[in-house]
């Protein structure tokens, strides 16, 4: 037996102390709820863990992302549905127009009602937002731009690669244009000249004593509801819309009449543009553009299209020269939204201009059955359009919702899984206490009888 080192206390209190620090542990797990707390519980499960909450938090926030996209979407959807409802109102005006039963009065109500509708749709396509982003007013498309203010892009949609595009402007196209000699100021209509005169289909009285200026401002007026204008300078009816598909065809039941004006029963038309594709001069390819590409042209508007939906559209300036032009498609436009955790999740939304004019719809008018027919023609080819726009749209929401799903079993995965690392096991972690706090007990008991123990030694003196 010795007196200076009490070995068995030593022992006592080591034990002791190793089992406090695992009650310590054992409470702080409890405590936490963690079995993880700090990085020596376990390093690699506290790594694996970090990086799977940082994961979390991306799927999390890919998700928000997801429904924000997908309330965007359901914003466009809104305002195109009363797009397409305007539309259905203008066709019906056109449906209307197209029987010969009303007058004048009747087709100017048409029309006042038409040109409103117009304004709607152009006001609701620039307006349309989402937090402060437009929708419908092309800032969505493709952007791009060309070497050559001659040529103007008008839409970039579809399955189209960022990158170099070349045409070739070989002749623009041209506005219908006929003779026709107003009546001096001072110069009076005759009976023998009175009469109607039938501008595409539009009729305009001449009466007797009209003078030169009173026959002039009638057909300024009428020529203006129809879409053509007068120029002073060639003396030529000029139609405001250029390709072949407009013409000026002037009748007269009075042929002293058709003297007087100087006008032949010859129609005349307008000319489209004549582009063709620019070619590599080593390859003979086309620039940028697929074999499969088609190219066509409408009075000075180009549109070309290809497979998957490529689509360009252009406009050629009023005396463009011919030449070749370049056009560069960028990677910009479309809006990217993110909707997963990690670089390049990401899906692009690109939504079509919808505007009046890039509906193909600003000029047309209901003065006639023949304006009235080609409107019908111009109305359908808009609806359809909102239609694949729409079309486009809910595929998107679609995806984004199936994302979401996706993205929420995934969060739900991972965060089973880190789980299962950080988190106590409270069963398991009770039981683990409740031994250790005995073990501390017995243990502390040990101590105190161990440090007794060399009391015995004085039992030795007293022999």
């Amino acid at each position: 037996m010795r007196l200076n080192h009490n070995t068995m206390a030593y022992a006592a209190k080591n034990n002791l102390n190793t089992i406090n620090n695992n009650l310590t542990k054992s409470m702080q797990r409890l405590s936490s709820g963690y079995k993880i707390n700090k990085s020596s519980d376990d390093p690699a499960g506290k790594a694996i863990s970090r990086t799977m909450q940082t994961q979390i938090r991306g799927l999390e926030r890919a998700e928000l992302n997801a429904n924000d996209g997908i309330s965007l979407i359901q914003t466009a959807e809104g305002a195109l549905n009363e797009i397409h409802s305007i539309l259905q109102r203008m066709r019906e005006l056109a449906v209307q127009a197209a029987n010969e039963t009303y007058d004048v009065t009747d087709r100017n109500a048409m029309q006042a009602e038409i040109e409103q509708l117009k304004d709607e749709l152009d006001r609701i396509s620039e307006t349309t937002d989402f937090n402060g982003r437009s929708l419908l007013n092309g800032e969505l498309n493709k952007k791009g731009y060309t070497d050559n203010d001659d040529l103007k892009i008008a839409e970039i949609g579809g399955d189209i690669s960022p990158g170099e595009y070349g045409i070739t402007i070989k002749t623009i196209g041209a506005p219908a244009r006929k003779s026709i000699s107003m009546p001096a100021d001072g110069e009076v209509v005759t009976e023998a000249q009175a009469g109607t005169l039938v501008i595409n289909d539009f009729e305009i009285k001449i009466s007797a004593g009209m003078t030169g200026t009173q026959v002039g401002a009638a057909i300024r007026d009428a020529i203006c509801k129809i879409g053509i204008d007068y120029d002073s300078t060639t003396k030529e009816l000029v139609t405001q819309e250029y390709g072949t598909q407009q013409h000026i065809a002037i009748k007269s039941d009075n042929d002293n009449l058709k003297n007087l004006l100087g006008v032949t029963d010859m129609i005349k038309y307008g000319r489209n543009a004549n582009v063709e594709f620019s070619t590599d001069a080593k390859t003979g390819k086309k620039i940028g553009f697929q074999d499969t590409a088609t190219i066509e042209t409408q009075g000075n508007r180009v549109t070309v299209t290809d497979k998957n939906g490529f689509k360009m559209v252009y406009d050629i300036a009023e005396g463009a020269a011919a030449g070749n032009v370049n056009i560069t498609v960028l990677s910009a436009g479309p809006m990217v939204f993110q909707i997963g955790d990690n670089e390049g999740q990401t899906l692009n939304v690109n939504i079509g201009k919808t505007t009046a004019d890039s509906l193909n719809i600003e000029k047309i008018n209901l003065y006639t059955n023949g304006y009235a027919s080609e409107a019908l023609e111009r109305l359908d080819e808009a609806i359809d359009r909102i239609s694949t726009i729409r079309s486009s749209l809910g595929a998107f929401q679609n995806r984004l919702e199936y994302t979401v799903t996706n993205l929420e079993t995934a969060n739900e995965n991972l965060t089973s899984a880190v789980s299962r690392i950080m988190d106590t096991d409270m069963a398991d972690e009770i039981t683990e206490y409740t031994q250790q706090n005995v073990l501390s007990q017995s243990a502390l008991q040990m101590l105190t009888k161990s440090n007794a123990r060399p009391e015995g030694l004085l039992q030795l003196f007293q022999r």
